[in-house]
């Protein structure tokens, strides 16, 4: 057992307070070319994409009742935009925004994932890392990239939010993926296994495809709203997420939960007898050594130090609201 648990536990902290780097192959990554690229995602998604090379955002795809469709990390390139998404989701994106493309739309998509590796450098010390071996990041803005040479090879190396701090996405060409990230390990970034990772994202109140952002909700639930740009004009769903935005109709919000018992993904929380939300993620902390989650709450049940409860079999888990990330205390120096 503690064999199993040494790389979990290496790669968790590494990402806590050191440098992690989690392969991130299997998640969705297309081209947008032609010369409406910009105006096309534009019009379908939240965000602002007028977006000069080198710099980048997120963007959320919504359907006609604004929910969530997909989130998209953009990179603006020279010729292109770079679309990067989760796991298993390139062929629905890719199926998605071809049937948005109008006949005198000047664009067109294409699948990258077979072209370029993926890896994702997270930690306190990622930053420190890719200055040893590449050159200096610290001026790179948030979700803006640019190309650095590691072990001889051209990557482009993106900043995102991270886990609690900077991250940063790394494209490679895929015949020298393995050349980069020997670099990165011999350098001293830990490998995190996806398991460690999940426990630092619920840690962190990160929402992720498939768990937190799927279409049971919107945008604005999943506390995306920095990515909704209100003043843009319209998109596909652009009205309900206005309006909710106006009226103050955001009724349910991502919370965590501090739990005294592990529960499953799916499993209804409850409130004076009445269901009050879903458990969508849950983990055992192994900064807090404790069980949390992450979990869908309405109002006015979502405030924090709301009491909560979460059946299990004949059982009712007490289950506490607070606000995200979890308040975890930093690691001594």
């Amino acid at each position: 057992m503690a064999s199993e648990q040494t790389p979990i536990s290496a790669g968790y902290w590494a990402g806590r307070t050191g440098a992690a780097l989690r392969d991130e192959g299997d998640h969705a990554r297309l081209w947008l070319g032609g010369d409406d690229r910009s105006a096309f995602l534009q019009r379908i998604s939240t965000n602002d994409m007028r977006l000069l090379p080198g710099q980048g955002t997120v963007t959320v795809l919504t359907s006609p009742t604004a929910r969530i469709q997909a989130v998209l990390t953009v990179l603006a390139m020279p010729t292109g935009l770079l679309l990067l998404a989760g796991p298993g989701q390139g062929p629905a994106i890719f199926n998605t925004l071809r049937t948005q493309i109008f006949f005198n739309d000047q664009v067109a998509v294409e699948g990258r994932g077979g072209a370029l590796a993926q890896f994702n450098l997270l930690g306190p010390q990622a930053a420190d890392l890719l200055s040893e071996l590449a050159g200096d990041v610290a001026d790179l803005p948030l979700f803006g990239w640019r190309t650095l040479p590691i072990a001889g090879v051209d990557v482009t190396v993106q900043r995102h939010e991270g886990l609690g701090s900077a991250g940063y996405t790394l494209l490679i060409p895929a015949p020298a993926a393995l050349a980069v990230k020997s670099a990165l390990l011999r350098g001293g970034a830990v490998a995190l296994p996806d398991d460690a990772y999940h426990v630092l994202r619920v840690e962190a109140g990160v929402p992720a495809p498939g768990s937190e952002l799927t279409e049971q909700v919107n945008p604005l639930e999943a506390g995306l709203a920095r990515f909704c740009n209100e003043r843009k004009g319209c998109y596909t769903g652009q009205e309900i997420i206005a309006r909710q935005i106006t009226y103050d109709k955001v009724t349910t919000h991502l919370m965590g939960l501090l739990l005294e018992e592990l529960a499953a993904p799916g499993a209804k929380i409850m409130a004076e007898g009445r269901q009050a939300g879903w458990i969508s993620s849950a983990v055992h902390s192994i900064a807090l050594d404790r069980p949390i989650a992450l979990g869908f709450v309405r109002r006015p049940h979502h405030e924090s130090g709301a009491r909560l409860a979460v059946p299990s079999g004949d059982k009712a888990l007490p289950a506490v609201v607070v606000p995200l990330p979890f308040p975890i205390a930093p690691p001594p120096p």
